[in-house]
Order: C-alpha cells, then structure tokens, then sequence
C-alpha cells in the first residue's frame, strides 16, 4: 500500500564502484524498504481496527477484515451533571457458504447513540437490523457493496442501502472515501460521504483527520462531522489517542454546536480478542451554553474473528 511513499522515507545509500557491493546495497534497499512499508501497513491497519468504534466509524473495522465476525461492547458513560448511562452494541457478520464470500448476513444493533440508565435495559432495549450484504466488488482501491434488510423496531422498518468505498495513495498520506445511498420506510432517501486521511508520522504514530456529511431528502439539511486524532502504538497490547471533534448541521447555516476532546487508553485485557479501554474527555454544548463539562467512559469489547 505504501511503497511509493516509503521509498522517499529511506536514507539514500551511496553507490559504490564494485558491482557486488552495488548489488548488495540494492538488496538491502529493497529489503528495508519492504520491511517499512510492511510495518506501516500493518501500523495503519492496527491502529484502524484497534480504535475504529462507534465514535469514529464502527462499520470500516467491520469491513476491512476478511471471513465471519462477531462484534460485542459494553460501555459505561458519566457525564457530570447527569447519571451514568451504559450503551450495549452487537455487530455480527457470517460469510455465507458457497458463495465465494460475497454473500454476508450482517445484524447489528442500531442507535449508536441511545443510552439506558439500567444495564439490563442497555441489552434489552436496542434496536437491532438483520440484512443480507452482497459483495459487488472488492479490490485493492475499491469495495462496494449492496445490503437490503430490517431494522427491527416497534414498527418493522425495510432498508436498502448501497455503500461504495475508494482508497487512495499520495505523497505520504493515505486516503479513503466512502459514498453511501440508502432508503429506509421510516426515514426516506439519505446519503452519507465521509473522507478519512491517514498520515503515518513513524512506525509507531499515526494522524488521522476526518470529516463526514450526512443527508435526509425529508430533513433537507446536512448533518455536519469533522474530527481530528492522533494515535500512538506503545506496545502490542496497548495504544492511546488524543481526539477533538465537532458536529454541527446546516439546518440555519453551516453551524456548529457540539465540541468534544478525550484522552483514551485502549489495551488488549485478555488474549487477542478482549479490549478494555477508558477515555476521560471535556465537552462543549449548545444546549449547556457552552460549558465545559468533564465526562468518562469506560468500555470492554470483545472482537472474534474467523
């Protein structure tokens, strides 16, 4: 992925008058070159799947590994002023044999954003969708796929949805844009465009900015995201990020009214499929006037894949 980008990352050698010596040096480029991009790749990669959640983008983690998946978190969230609240999310995919992994059943919990104050509520009251995806295309620079399922709710609510994704390489960032379509009974048209880029500071840091517009034809406005990260591998069970983000919609203008910034501490707890993590930040309402108020979450996530 990042070999034309390392290259410019690696000391010139010195070219040498005996041949052996030249080929040896050549060698030893190639190597280290491929070791390097080798090693970002893998660092990007991590640290996407590693981080990747309901706050950034829960569905990329999901779709960037290969065979069946099964998703589960529990988070606990305090925000002064308030109660605590807890937040249950399942994210299943099954490949479907016989079908040259292009036919996929997906369910998922919904309302990535509802919280209950009891924790038996937080797993009994979610909404949840079940769905068949089927794989169009998947290359190096490309995935799309069509999914076409139920959200299940009081009210059974049928969906299509079709999501196409591009990767890009240039200079030293890496670039991934996604374009979503979707008809939902309940809601209507909407579409979702969100554009991600990673740029890899060293084998161990990454930054990463983001933003991500949001539309309904029956609202006739754009939810607005923007989010900026910086990401840190301090060793193979453990990672921190400082992360800032803001949201807004264009409702009376191109406004703003949330800002958030967090600390947060992800480590593996258990094997390689427990996760624990805990990320104290500050945030900034409009409908608190702006005041700065502290809050903590705590999460354990378990990810299985096959």
């Amino acid at each position: 992925m990042l070999l034309p980008q390392v290259e410019m990352m690696l000391p010139d050698i010195p070219r040498q008058v005996d041949s052996t010596q030249m080929e040896a040096s050549h060698d030893m480029m190639d190597r280290s070159r491929g070791w390097v991009a080798n090693y970002l790749d893998n660092l990007s990669g991590g640290i996407d799947s590693f981080f990747v959640d309901v706050f950034f983008d829960e569905t990329f983690a999901q779709e960037n590994t290969k065979g069946s998946l099964a998703k589960i978190s529990f988070y606990t969230r305090r925000e002064i002023g308030d109660p605590v609240d807890y937040k249950f999310g399942v994210g299943i995919r099954l490949v479907l044999p016989h079908t040259n992994e292009r036919l996929n059943l997906l369910l998922e919990s919904e309302d990535e954003q509802a919280r209950e104050g009891d924790p038996l509520e937080s797993v009994e009251n979610p909404t949840y969708s079940a769905a068949l995806r089927f794989i169009i295309r998947e290359t190096e620079y490309w995935t799309t796929n069509i999914d076409a399922g139920v959200k299940w709710a009081m009210i059974p609510d049928p969906f299509v949805r079709l999501r196409a994704r591009r990767f890009a390489y240039f200079d030293h960032w890496n670039m991934r844009i996604t374009q979503t379509f979707s008809y939902f009974t309940s809601d209507g048209y909407g579409e979702d465009t969100a554009l991600v880029f990673d740029y890899p500071l060293s084998t161990e840091r990454l930054l990463r900015l983001e933003t991500k517009a949001s539309y309904l034809l029956n609202d006739d406005f754009f939810e607005l995201r923007y989010g900026i990260g910086s990401y840190r591998e301090l060793s193979r069970k453990a990672a921190i990020a400082l992360v800032g983000q803001a949201r807004g919609d264009t409702e009376n203008g191109a406004t703003f009214n949330h800002y958030s910034a967090a600390f947060r501490y992800r480590r593996q707890a258990y094997k390689s499929w427990m996760f624990f993590e805990v990320a104290p930040g500050l945030e900034w309402s409009g409908d608190k006037n702006y005041e700065t108020t502290p809050v903590i979450m705590f999460r354990l996530e378990a990810v299985m894949a096959n």
